[in-house]
């Protein structure tokens, strides 16, 4: 089997397999155990796949980006999951935050989703002090140096 990767919004490998010599005029091609029809196929939601009259099959397999989401989900029609719920992630308390949106935790940290999804579905948090501190202008000890 010989593969070529091709790159576009998803990755793609396409791969063939001779099943019969090329010299012969077949009408259908053999791929993954399957006897296929001259023209094109799909045997799963991630596969697209052409059949031709030399009996090879020529197929482009989609490779699936990171979901921008923690709740992603895996329809069996579709190739890649789908984030039901839009793009969110999660706070350290579990907490599930859609994107552009807030969440203060119990301990008062304020948290919201990174700008980019590339590494990470860990949502950014920042304590906040619970009490000010304050102090008195008139008894502030003079440092001299």
């Amino acid at each position: 089997m010989r593969c070529i990767f091709v790159i576009f919004a998803v990755l793609l490998a396409v791969c063939y397999a001779r099943t019969t010599p090329p010299h012969f005029t077949t009408s259908r091609c053999l791929h993954n155990g399957k006897t296929y029809q001259v023209g094109s196929f799909q045997p799963s939601p991630c596969e697209h796949c052409q059949c031709t009259s030399t009996g090879r099959a020529f197929c482009a397999i989609a490779d699936c980006f990171i979901t921008p989401c923690v709740d992603s989900i895996h329809d069996p029609t579709k190739c890649c999951p789908v984030c039901p719920n839009g793009p969110n992630c999660r706070a350290p308390d579990g907490t599930i935050i859609k994107k552009g949106e807030k969440h203060t935790t119990a301990d008062g940290s304020l948290c919201q989703c990174q700008t980019s999804f590339s590494f990470s579905h860990e949502a950014i948090c920042l304590l906040k002090p619970k009490d000010p501190i304050l102090i008195d202008p008139v008894n502030v000890p003079v440092v001299s140096k």
